[in-house]
């Protein structure tokens, strides 16, 4: 569940932010109102942006779940070699690493790079 006094609390401080920039009747007296509609749509995006965090925060979790399954079949992998093999698997990790140096600047190699380099750790590491 969502904690509610940090929606509530969210809810109010857009409350105090958008209040002086809608008029009300009042306004011109100094006899300033509450004003319902506005207060229920910003607690309504206060519950959905709980939500969306939630959701987000959910995601993030399982991301890393895989990650980390992710890695520790590498690991395994890794440690199912022979040495020989290891040390030519991390020769031509680090020889595709040190090509996509000389990549062309439109070419995306983050991911392959991440890539590359998880596959060394697990490599060295075993």
């Amino acid at each position: 569940m969502h904690n509610r006094s940090e929606i509530l609390s969210a809810a109010w401080s857009a409350y105090r932010l958008a209040r002086p920039a809608i008029w009300a009747t009042g306004d011109e007296t100094g006899q300033r109102r509450f004003l319902r509609p506005l207060f229920s749509r910003l607690l309504r995006t206060a519950w959905e942006n709980a939500r969306k965090a939630a959701l987000h925060a959910d995601h993030e979790a399982t991301a890393r779940a895989f990650v980390e399954a992710q890695r520790r079949s590498h690991l395994a992998v890794a440690k199912a070699m022979t040495p020989g093999e290891r040390s030519a698997a991390i020769v031509n990790a680090r020889a595709d690493l040190a090509l996509l140096d000389y990549a062309p600047l439109g070419v995306r190699t983050a991911n392959r790079r991440a890539e590359l380099r998880s596959t060394l750790d697990a490599l060295t590491a075993a």
